[in-house]
């Protein structure tokens, strides 16, 4: 067991340290402020014993012009911190996956999937969180997942379904669910579509809405709207604002309890306006229960 902790924090600490430079890609060196999520993660009281986080980044891309996620493994091991230190869930109770493909994504969330072995009938609480690509359908404007493997002209084959996501998660009995997307379903990217030979003028894009019950449900980025990287942090605009407000900044009453109502006050505010001195327009999205709470911050 020690073996295992040393190699996972010896994996945490390499995501970390990557930068996409050293992914092949071009990029400033990190600055000292890169660091100020990983410095000041606070304590939180203890989740519940049967209480279950997946996380899923997908990074790295294999498809020919689809253009890697710089961050998403970043991203990931800043949220898995988060999640153990902060919201305090049990790091045996955390399915991880890194440049999941195709198959993965049926394997964790299909019935009798992964994520459902986990579950303890009406005792667990489930946070699901992604960091990668999404697209739209063209024919239809629904969203997809975009595994690593996945060629985006044919998502609907390829990919995974928002509305099959929904409803297999619906199918899972859990006493409450979180869902956080940090993904844009507008199959856009810095330098245009993932989609080849379309513009944007020719897609529709449909919003998946949630019909999940006793739930919380994030999604970072609103229509065709692209969810923006933050070079100077290394991270994405929404997680690093997400883990900002775990630390206390989205505590807007000072109880020491964030909910998702005021998480989402919080990004709304905040990716909203760095967004716009990126040179975007990104507006966070929250359906579902406002009083979910997210973490109990320890006095």
């Amino acid at each position: 067991m020690l073996l295992a902790g040393l190699t996972e924090a010896a994996t945490l600490q390499a995501d970390l340290n990557l930068t996409p430079a050293q992914k092949g890609t071009t990029a400033s060196p990190p600055t000292p402020s890169a660091d100020d999520l990983l410095s000041q993660i606070p304590r939180g009281e203890q989740a519940g014993r049967y209480d279950i986080a997946v996380l899923v980044a997908n990074q790295h891309y294999t498809r020919p012009g689809v253009p890697n996620v710089d961050y998403a493994h970043r991203d990931l091991a800043a949220m898995r911190a988060y999640l153990t230190q902060t919201m305090g869930f049990r790091e045996e109770n955390l399915i991880i996956e890194k440049d999941a493909t195709s198959g993965v994504f049926s394997t964790l969330f299909n019935p009798d999937g992964k994520v459902s072995g986990y579950i303890r009938n009406n005792q667990s609480r489930l946070f699901i969180y992604y960091v990668g690509h999404g697209s739209p359908d063209p024919k239809t404007g629904d969203g997809y997942f975009v595994p690593v493997d996945a060629d985006p002209d044919y998502i609907d084959q390829a990919g995974y379904s928002l509305n099959r996501f929904y409803a297999n998660l619906k199918r899972l009995p859990v006493k409450e669910m979180i869902v956080v997307l940090d993904s844009c379903f507008s199959g856009r990217v810095k330098d245009g579509l993932i989609l080849q030979n379309k513009s944007p003028g020719q897609l529709t894009i449909n919003e998946t809405p949630s019909p999940l019950k006793n739930a919380s449900v994030m999604t970072s980025a609103s229509g065709d709207q692209l969810s923006n990287w933050y070079p100077e942090k290394q991270h994405s605009l929404y997680t690093y604002y997400f883990l900002k407000g775990l630390q206390g900044e989205a505590d807007q009453n000072r109880d020491r309890t964030i909910t998702a109502g005021e998480m989402q006050s919080y990004l709304s505010e905040e990716v909203g306006y760095w967004s716009k001195r990126l040179g975007g327009t990104q507006q966070p999205k929250h359906e579902g229960r406002a009083d979910t709470v997210l973490a109990k911050l320890n006095n």
